[in-house]
């Protein structure tokens, strides 16, 4: 007797968990994170939007500034997150669009890439910060204008296409794949 009320104990207990996890997902939408709204043109300014959004989600202390930490984190994450989704996502005009990234194969970072994009940042960190070692948001805007400024090939203030592409593989801190 015992075993048998321990069986319809799991029974009971299964059938109760399924149909709670089956009413959870009535109205979930099980498609991808983000729409498929994909960028085709970004301009400077809407660059430089995007860029006070991203240094304000940064700031993880609220101190106004970006210590080393904080931007290196940033950059490793930005580019996990592209290297997975194939994609980096700017907001522009209260919408989130994405920029795919180049001929890339969805896959976790290695150790000695994520060892290599916390190199570079803390570099990119120092060269762009100011003499208090801390990156105000004017500075870290300056970075993110020579990305915009050194994607945009044809100089005339907005990225299209093959630029774009450019642009978020910069933004990622990936290196370029074959």
């Amino acid at each position: 007797m015992p075993t048998t009320t321990l069986f319809m104990n799991s029974v009971v207990g299964a059938v109760a968990a399924a149909s709670v996890a089956i009413t959870s997902l009535v109205g979930v939408n099980t498609g991808p994170a983000y729409d498929s709204d994909e960028l085709t043109r970004l301009s400077r300014t809407e660059a430089s939007v995007h860029a006070d959004q991203v240094f304000l989600r940064a700031d993880r202390d609220g101190d106004s500034a970006l210590n080393v930490d904080e931007f290196a984190a940033l950059n490793i994450v930005t580019a996990e997150l592209a290297n997975l989704n194939g994609f980096i996502s700017v907001e522009k005009l209260g919408a989130i669009e994405t920029i795919a990234l180049p001929n890339r194969t969805a896959s976790a970072l290695s150790a000695s890439e994520h060892a290599r994009i916390d190199a570079v940042s803390r570099h990119t960190f120092y060269a762009f910060a100011g003499e208090d070692g801390k990156m105000q948001q004017g500075e870290y805007k300056g970075l993110q204008e020579a990305i915009f400024l050194s994607s945009d090939l044809n100089a005339n203030g907005a990225l299209t296409r093959a630029e774009l592409a450019l642009f978020a593989q910069r933004q990622a801190f990936l290196r370029p794949e074959a």
